[in-house]
């Protein structure tokens, strides 16, 4: 079992001020972490949880799974059960078309689906608006010979994971548990979101786990698939999918995205490769330094977020390693390493248009999110945001400065809410959701007269959607 060393920051050549400076340029320009670890030689320098995340909290590692999943069709291959070269059609012909597959569908092999060069250039359940998402990969009709062009096919993966799940006759994270996982330490807790029809785990995007589950995996894999001597994971197979293998250039939209991509791994600049989920949940090894950066965080809505996360340790920490000499003292590290929190929304925390709207309630017409009536009231610094919509009455309490936790209404997900005056007229509360699903969701409401308008926005993959909109209302009482 890996139980990693935590040791102060320059006994592995890394500043304690510059891991310090790294947060905090983060958190300054409002990026919405929620772990960080940094490792070196196989020890522990920084290990940081926002509040109310710890170190046991399951997070949602989004596309982080899709490495998961290489690695399970790897150790397949290693025990001869598959071959990369196999075309997948020929594990599904209970999913192919009556006619039968098309023909670029008939020419993809697992190899090119590991390496993201599929037939198709969207994901397929989302144009096929099947539950059935491994039957919607094989019958939406391909785009173009597969081989020849990099498209980011999370359906794809998922159908990888299916066929993990087909050929052993279990849970693919339960398949990996056997294999390795259990070896290593991994949560007995963690687990794989069901993709809609409740069959096949979320290959794509549907693992929970902890930052230092994650961790322990990619120390795995940076270690040549070696633990203690014994060989846990495939290493000719892990020298193939931690290099380029397709190229994403002229398709991302960041400059670390654009380095290349191998089997489910990207590669990344500083001559290093990742883990990378949607948000900011990345696990990213630096050979040339033997550096792994862990992090977890939301970024969705935050254009280039992730490139943030990035850009900040290159110049911060990377940059400085083993020529650090401005550091801090040990006990001060320590006491921020150990103290920070979800952050709250920034602006101002009081106003005269407290006493103006506190108690208020406004009436609407038909709107997008089917809102009827609404009102806000406040107590020193926390306030409630009563509203009745579709499914009926609700309240969601905000902090001012602060952060609320609770239960987000109907949809029973944990979530922290915090609110700030952002104009004179203006209240913007946003809600953090902190689940298995996360996102955000962004209420604003600015007061003139006897009217008020919302605005209504949701930063989240699958769930929320009735939270979208804006409308006005009129005082009614």
């Amino acid at each position: 079992m890996l139980d990693f060393e935590k040791v102060r920051p320059e006994d592995v050549g890394i500043s304690s001020k510059g891991l310090i400076k790294f947060a905090r340029r983060l958190e300054y320009n409002n990026i919405p972490m929620h772990s960080i670890i940094v490792m070196r030689h196989g020890k522990i320098c920084m290990e940081s949880y926002y509040a109310p995340y710890t170190k046991n909290t399951l997070h949602r590692m989004f596309s982080v799974t899709k490495s998961f999943v290489s690695l399970a069709i790897g150790l397949l291959a290693d025990e001869g059960r598959i071959s990369l070269d196999d075309h997948i059609v020929d594990y599904f012909p209970e999913k192919l078309p009556e006619t039968g597959a098309h023909p670029y569908m008939q020419m993809l092999t697992i190899r090119q689906m590991l390496s993201m060069r599929t037939c198709h250039d969207k994901n397929a359940y989302k144009t096929g608006g099947s539950p059935d998402w491994v039957g919607s990969f094989f019958t939406v009709t391909p785009d173009h010979v597969p081989g020849t062009n990099f498209s980011y096919d999370t359906a794809s993966t998922h159908t990888l994971c299916a066929l993990v799940e087909k050929l052993t006759g279990m849970n693919m994270l339960d398949y990996l548990r056997t294999k390795f996982l259990d070896e290593i330490g991994f949560s007995k807790d963690a687990f794989l979101l069901k993709s809609p029809d409740d069959v096949t785990s979320m290959g794509g995007s549907g693992m929970c786990a902890t930052p230092r589950d994650v961790l322990k995996v990619m120390y795995v894999v940076s270690q040549d698939g070696k633990l203690d001597g014994k060989q846990l994971l495939p290493y000719g197979y892990l020298k193939e999918a931690t290099i380029k293998q397709s190229d994403p250039y002229g398709k991302s939209g960041t400059w670390e995205e654009m380095q290349g991509y191998g089997y489910q791994f990207w590669i990344t600049t500083h001559n290093g490769y990742a883990f990378y989920g949607m948000g900011g949940q990345l696990a990213i090894y630096y050979p040339d330094k033997d550096v792994i950066l862990a992090t977890t965080a939301d970024t969705q809505g935050r254009q280039g977020g992730v490139q943030w996360i990035y850009d900040a340790f290159y110049e911060e920490v990377y940059d400085h390693i083993d020529t650090c000499t401005d550091n801090v003292d040990y006990e001060e590290f320590q006491k921020f390493e150990n103290s920070r929190q979800l952050l709250v929304e920034p602006g101002e925390y009081d106003s005269d248009l407290i006493s103006k709207i506190n108690g208020k309630s406004y009436a609407f017409d038909d709107n997008p999110c089917g809102v009827t009536d609404m009102k806000l009231t406040f107590t020193g610094d926390e306030g409630t945001f009563f509203y009745t919509n579709a499914t009926g009455k609700h309240e969601l309490r905000f902090g001012l400065g602060k952060n609320v936790f609770q239960n987000f209404p109907d949809y029973d997900f944990k979530c922290g809410a915090s609110a700030a005056f952002r104009t004179d007229n203006n209240l913007l509360i946003k809600v953090q959701i902190i689940d298995s699903a996360i996102g955000n969701l962004y209420i604003s409401l600015s007061y003139i007269d006897d009217y008020v308008t919302v605005m209504m926005r949701k930063i989240e993959e699958t769930y929320f959607n009735e939270y979208n909109g804006v409308f006005s209302g009129k005082l009614s009482i």
